[in-house]
């Protein structure tokens, strides 16, 4: 019998699939990580590791399922266990264990919310900056329904502002601990007066490893009678898992394969909704 049969059965022998975790089951959760691993193309090792990363019991999972390491190195290999280990013990020890945390974190709607990331002398010199100086582009079409219109332009990292963000974003993802996993791969500011079409999509297609994208909201003042939420939905598209107002001195990072969208602001809101967006892929 193959090593995955082997895996999946003794997983299901412990019950695993009736185990809570999150918004699923243990064992579908495992099997996420599994999946996601290898299509990331990653090595058997880090793959088999992936499927039983929480297997001894971790701060977000309290059941130790198993407590004998040898049971487990006879499943996987002795080099996967050690990395379950690990795991357990410090996931972000060495890249191995990075990209094992990243597959993790992505199985669990990954939406992540900053708040007062800027100072208000920040606040006001971004979105004066934005509103006022950059050459904005009106792109779009009216026929075509997935080329929405709506004011862009691509930083250049000419100056102290641009670059200041650039620095901002990569301090942001150092800090998560994944930097060395991801490559840049572009950098926009898009902007929106009332009554423009705002279309739901993602960052990223299903074919592709994915990406995470960092996005900061320009604007300096907001409250909830402006609306202008992004929202992000369900994995079946049926129901709004998170909705986001666009607070100044807010910054959202999130998973490019959750399906988002931005929604149009109040009637009375005459200003643009101004958010800068950082995409980064999956790079491993």
């Amino acid at each position: 019998m193959n090593k995955y049969i082997n895996c999946i059965n003794y997983l299901i022998n412990k019950k695993t699939n009736i185990i809570l975790h999150y918004n699923k089951s243990l064992f579908q959760h495992l099997v996420n990580v599994y999946n996601k691993l290898r299509s990331w193309d990653c090595n058997e090792d880090i793959c088999y590791a992936g499927l039983f990363h929480s297997i001894y019991g971790n701060e977000n999972v309290s059941l130790k399922t198993e407590t004998d390491r040898q049971t487990i190195e006879k499943l996987i290999g002795k080099k996967a266990e050690y990395l379950v280990y690990l795991y357990n013990k410090d996931r972000y020890h060495n890249k191995d264990l990075k990209i094992i945390s990243l597959a993790n974190e992505l199985d669990h709607d990954y939406i992540r919310i900053i708040d007062n990331y800027f100072d208000n002398e920040d606040i006001i010199k971004n979105y004066f900056y934005f509103r006022d100086l950059v050459p904005w582009k009106f792109i779009g079409s009216g026929k075509d329904l997935t080329k929405w219109r709506k004011f862009r332009y691509d930083l250049k990292f000419k100056n102290d502002i641009e670059k200041k963000f650039k620095k901002n974003t990569e301090n942001i993802l150092i800090n998560l601990k994944y930097f060395e996993l991801l490559k840049l791969e572009k950098v926009y500011a898009s902007a929106n007066p009332y009554g423009t079409v705002h279309e739901s999509h993602k960052d990223y297609s299903e074919n592709t490893k994915g990406g995470i994208t960092v996005m900061y909201y320009l604007n300096n003042n907001w409250n909830l009678s402006l609306a202008g939420e992004t929202v992000f939905y369900d994995n079946n598209g049926l129901d709004i898992q998170k909705s986001i107002i666009p607070k100044p001195g807010r910054v959202v990072i999130f998973d490019g394969l959750i399906e988002h969208c931005a929604r149009d602001t109040a009637r009375n809101f005459n200003d643009l909704r101004m958010v800068l967006t950082f995409k980064y892929n999956i790079n491993i």
